[in-house]
């Protein structure tokens, strides 16, 4: 577990300066990614046994490329409720559930981490979402004055339909 909880929160989670840049900054990070993925190609090549750290730190941003939408659309408070309840959803003998608080410390870091051992990158996003559509129900449905079904066909649009 080399990274920290705070590493991975500003990648799962990153403020608001993060989404908002010019053309010409998400291009440098285009290339910049296509680099980086270059650079762990060669890497996995010449040292196989270095690959487990490199393919768990491409998960982080697997995860964080799936849930950026959802961050931009709901902000990071209640996109980490959504994390935090998805990954409630998996603990099952796990981990110890967590609280659903809206902040991403080392206890929902040890969880996320605990979770990734044991199940496939596909299941994660697919509990994340669950979480997500959850929470949004327990919130709204009781409320008429909110549109709980447009806010679930936005996570949807936001993290992709069930599979």
């Amino acid at each position: 577990m080399k990274e920290n909880y705070k590493t991975v929160s500003k990648l799962l989670f990153p403020d608001e300066q993060a989404f908002s840049q010019t053309p010409s900054q998400r291009f440098e990070d285009q290339l910049r990614n296509q680099l980086h993925s270059m650079r762990n190609e060669r890497l996995r090549v010449l040292n196989p046994e270095l690959v487990e750290q490199g393919s768990e730190n491409e998960k982080y941003k697997d995860i964080a490329d799936f849930i950026k939408d959802h961050v931009l659309s709901v902000g990071n408070e209640q996109a980490v409720k959504d994390f935090q309840a998805g990954l409630n959803f998996l603990h099952k003998d796990i981990i110890e559930p967590l609280k659903e608080d809206g902040e991403f410390g080392e206890k929902t870091f040890k969880a996320f981490y605990e979770i990734f051992k044991h199940y496939d990158i596909s299941l994660i996003k697919n509990a994340i979402r669950k979480g997500a559509l959850s929470n949004t129900l327990i919130d709204t449905s009781s409320d008429k004055n909110i549109n709980t079904k447009a806010l679930v066909n936005q996570i949807q649009n936001n993290l992709g339909g069930i599979k």
